[in-house]
């Protein structure tokens, strides 16, 4: 069982998390307060998680497009991550912390939010989130994926341990070729592989005017 492994390194990592202060411990547990029932009139829940400020950021624009149809909510693991979030997209969908991996913290989560559908942004692919997802029948995509070439080396070593859990993903949408040949070789089928670009572009803002171009205009 995935939880036999996770118990013992949470433990040798420990001292390691206790240098910096973490907060939301009971909600990493997934301790959340159960969401209200899907907004009436949308046609699913789709549950968008963001690890930290990166990703919650590069959501900017479809987040928006996304709750014209469908009741939203976002997920982030880290505090600056979850603040980020909340300071984007609070009052437009639900924010809440994703939980550690371990499987009673994972259901007590999936109970809370009950999502029709699940976008891991770039990757975050975890075993247990994964499986219990799809033991619920809630199709799991990666959006804006990426997977660079360290990472894929360390992917690579454990991909007897980690590849069924790629081979689960409903779809990845991955931002060029090279992804998606990385992808494909952790064990997503290729039919299942989109190259959909990269949202940071979308996520960008082009500003009309920059603070201070005028007193550099004048020197």
């Amino acid at each position: 069982h995935l939880d036999l492994l996770y118990i013992p390194a949470a433990i040798v990592m420990a001292p390691l998390w206790a240098r910096k202060k973490r907060h939301g411990w009971h909600e990493r547990f997934g301790k959340i307060a159960t969401l209200p029932p899907r907004r009436e009139g949308t046609r699913a829940r789709l549950l968008l998680h963001a690890v930290s400020v990166g990703e919650a950021n590069a959501l900017r624009h479809l987040v928006p497009l996304l709750t014209r149809e469908f009741d939203v909510v976002v997920s982030a693991s880290t505090d600056t991550g979850l603040a980020r979030a909340r300071a984007l997209y609070e009052g437009a969908c639900h924010v809440v912390r994703y939980p550690v991996d371990l499987s009673w913290c994972v259901e007590r989560f999936l109970n809370a939010v009950q999502p029709d559908a699940v976008g891991l942004v770039e990757l975050e692919v975890w075993p247990n989130f994964v499986r219990a997802c799809e033991g619920r029948g809630v199709p799991v995509a990666v959006i804006n994926g990426r997977l660079s070439e360290r990472s894929f080396r360390g992917y690579r070593r454990i991909r007897a341990f980690i590849g069924p859990t790629f081979g689960r993903l409903a779809i990845a949408g991955v931002q060029d070729e090279a992804y998606a040949a990385r992808f494909e070789a952790m064990g997503v089928a290729r039919e299942r592989i989109r190259v959909t670009g990269s949202m940071k572009w979308d996520a960008a803002t082009i500003a009309d005017e920059v603070p201070g171009a005028a007193d550099l205009a004048r020197v």
